[in-house]
């Protein structure tokens, strides 16, 4: 009776993890998506999404391999003050994003307009009203390394009250990833057929 419940259990084992393998490896997995979070040194913050198509692996994302971008600012006590959503391509936008997906990292050691920086926000092209977030340095101006700037004009990123003359500066943009629906589905198939061949045997 013992090798029985143990040739099931093998067998329900093999089972749950074919599934959610076919369910990882399923068309919809071509696709790579993000969630963006930021928080400034003053308690301003930006949460986001973006995707692309997975196949890219191994180059820097850049703008025009986004499928999609939307990213949210809030202030210190949670409210909204600005969304973005981005249609692609942009071809007459200053929208900058650069990400590597093997380290899994929003590139932002360069200025807003480099390949190592990225420039969210704003649109220069259309409107000069808003929210602007973008990374920028300047070692004439006193940053000789790049810090993010939140932004609500267009005045220039040193003062004479720097830094308080900005919304808020600094902290660092992250990227996590989205688990696919497959492999989430795949996850609980497994914790479902591990809770069920755990159960003792009904008594006999």
């Amino acid at each position: 009776m013992k090798s029985i419940r143990n040739q099931i259990k093998a067998t329900v084992a093999v089972v749950a993890f074919s599934s959610m393998a076919s369910l990882i490896n399923a068309p919809n997995a071509d696709a790579a998506s993000f969630e963006l979070d930021w928080r400034g040194d003053k308690g301003y913050s930006a949460k986001g999404q973006f995707s692309y198509d997975d196949n890219l692996l191994g180059s820097i994302v850049t703008k025009e391999q986004l499928t999609n971008f939307g990213i949210s600012f809030f202030n210190p006590q949670g409210t909204l003050l600005q969304t973005f959503n981005y249609d692609f391509p942009q071809s007459d936008s200053s929208f900058n994003f650069n990400f590597d997906p093997v380290t899994k990292t929003v590139l932002q050691t360069g200025s807003f307009d480099a390949t190592n920086g990225f420039d969210l926000g704003i649109d220069f092209a259309t409107d000069v009203t808003g929210l602007d977030f973008y990374t920028y340095l300047n070692a004439e101006q006193g940053l000789p390394t790049a810090k993010i700037f939140l932004k609500d004009d267009l005045s220039p990123e040193v003062c004479n009250t720097y830094p308080d003359c900005r919304l808020d500066l600094g902290g660092k943009l992250t990227a996590t990833a989205i688990p696919e629906p497959g492999a989430i589905f795949g996850l609980l198939v497994l914790s479902l057929m591990n809770r069920v061949v755990k159960k003792k045997p009904a008594s006999t």
